[in-house]
């Protein structure tokens, strides 16, 4: 995991990483239920997690993500699809790494 806030990146070069990046089960997706946003080389870029709270069977209401390098924030925005969270992280990553210093 990169820790830190990475080199400034060109929109161009951010947007086309986070093409490239695949939402995969995390290492411990048994036990955690976490996703993982990996980029092409590896570099672990979002991390989405299911919230709970809700009332179905199983508790969950949707899903959250945060950046891999800072954390959870431990925001209430909630998404209802893994894949719809990701897609929001990644629009945050790629803000995050193109954001002038």
């Amino acid at each position: 995991m990169t820790t830190g806030r990475p080199k400034r990146l060109s929109t161009t070069k951010a947007r086309s990483i986070a093409d490239a990046a695949q939402l995969v089960k995390a290492g411990d997706w048994s036990t955690s239920h976490t996703w993982d946003v990996v980029a092409e080389d590896g570099t672990l870029l979002v991390v989405v997690t299911p919230s709970y709270g809700g009332s179905s069977r199983s508790g969950r209401d949707g899903w959250k993500w945060h950046l891999a390098a800072l954390g959870p924030t431990g925001t209430r925005e909630k998404w209802p699809t893994r894949q719809q969270a990701a897609a929001q992280g990644l629009m945050s990553w790629i803000r995050w790494v193109t954001a002038t210093r």
